[in-house]
């Protein structure tokens, strides 16, 4: 069921296009400044030395073009305040499963570590995020303990068409550019499924001519999960025996290649005074239904030896889509006149579908009400290492 919908957001997105082109180091022409004598010293000097003195004279370097263009490695932290867990009812703190028939929202904090560069023909983008979930989504799905917790790394890569082409080729009315892409996300969690998720992803990005930062991706995206929501069979013993005897089934699932978009958006409130540094940030992305992940004989296995429209809506995947809002204030331009050291921001997350799951399917209806949608508001801060 896990497979979590995130890429880099829209603040990150943002410092891959506003940095791709600056290629080149400008140097800055110095006058000097010396009194009358010793101008007309220099004068008599140099008419004695001549042309050949003159040639021997140390010509001043030029600095070399460093690797990475851009460096930036920040951590973040995040609260959000009503995150769900799709088919996790209410009460799942304090009662096995849960208590069937209520909506389950609780805490959840966030830690990022986030590494971005711009080198000479692309970006890369690598983020380890850690999360702790509230008690009421406990671990292993056992009343009673502390919050399920997620582990997550993302990486995100980029190879820009102007860059590689040494040309402006791919700038035109319509976009600024355009790159290949590769997106990478991996996780784990200790809740009750217990769930393994790796999705690979890759395809173009087309950065918009339009104000500020638009970028417009579009993606082949491929899922491995492996949860115990339906393993059963001899040595799962967490799920006891398949409902078919003879069947076993892993928990693990391959789902269908499908085609996933994403939108991102920064604006700079320019509107704004100098003095209120704000920026508005937008990630919208769409997953197209992926399939069960299991073969016929799994899925007969795991829905009891028949097919009923519960079993197969709770299994079947639907479109997912996750959007997410920020305000971003540059606060240490604020208070220390330093921008691009510390920020705080706000934000609204949407997440419909939650992981593919269908919030119509019984279990996400009526088990567990609401929970395939997670709405919650959100605040945080980043500080940049410089």
């Amino acid at each position: 069921m896990r497979a979590d919908a995130r890429i880099p957001g829209a603040h990150v997105i943002s410092k891959i296009h506003r940095h791709r082109w600056k290629r080149g180091n400008a140097m800055n022409n110095r006058a000097t400044k010396g009194r009358a004598s010793l101008a007309v010293l220099a004068a008599a000097l140099a008419g004695t030395m001549g042309y050949a003195h003159a040639a021997d004279m140390p010509l001043k370097a030029t600095p070399a073009v460093p690797f990475f263009l851009v460096n930036d490695n920040a951590v973040s932290f995040t609260w959000f305040p009503d995150a769900t867990d799709p088919g996790v009812p209410g009460g799942a703190g304090s009662v096995a499963g849960g208590i069937p028939g209520t909506h389950n929202a609780f805490s959840r904090y966030e830690i990022d570590l986030t590494h971005f560069d711009v080198w000479q023909y692309g970006t890369n983008f690598i983020g380890f995020f850690g999360q702790q979930y509230g008690p009421q989504d406990p671990t292993t799905g056992t009343p009673g303990t502390f919050g399920d917790r997620e582990t997550d790394l993302i990486a995100n890569s980029t190879l820009g068409w102007n860059e590689l082409s040494h040309s402006k080729m791919f700038s035109n009315f319509l976009t600024k550019d355009i790159s290949f892409e590769y997106h990478m996300f991996i996780e784990e969690q200790t809740g009750g499924i217990e769930s393994e998720s790796s999705q690979f992803a890759g395809g173009l990005q087309f950065l918009l001519n339009l104000p500020g930062t638009v970028a417009f991706s579009v993606w082949a995206d491929k899922e491995i999960n492996h949860n115990i929501f339906m393993s059963c069979g001899p040595g799962y013993p967490i799920t006891g025996a398949c409902p078919i005897p003879t069947q076993t089934f892993s928990g693990d699932r391959y789902f269908n290649w499908v085609p996933k978009l994403n939108l991102s958006i920064t604006e700079p409130l320019t509107f704004l005074p100098p003095s209120f540094p704000l920026t508005w940030g937008n990630t919208t992305t769409v997953t197209f239904p992926k399939g069960t992940g299991v073969g016929p004989a799994n899925l007969l296995a795991a829905c009891g030896g028949a097919l009923t429209a519960a079993c197969l809506a709770n299994n079947e995947t639907v479109t997912e889509l996750w959007e997410d809002n920020r305000l971003t204030l540059d606060a240490s331009k604020v208070w220390w006149g330093k921008p691009g050291i510390w920020d705080i921001y706000g934000g609204y997350r949407y997440w419909y579908n939650k992981f593919g799951t269908d919030h119509n399917a019984p279990l996400f209806a009526q088990v567990a009400p609401g929970t395939s949608i997670e709405s919650t508001a959100y605040v945080g801060t980043t500080y940049h290492f410089k």
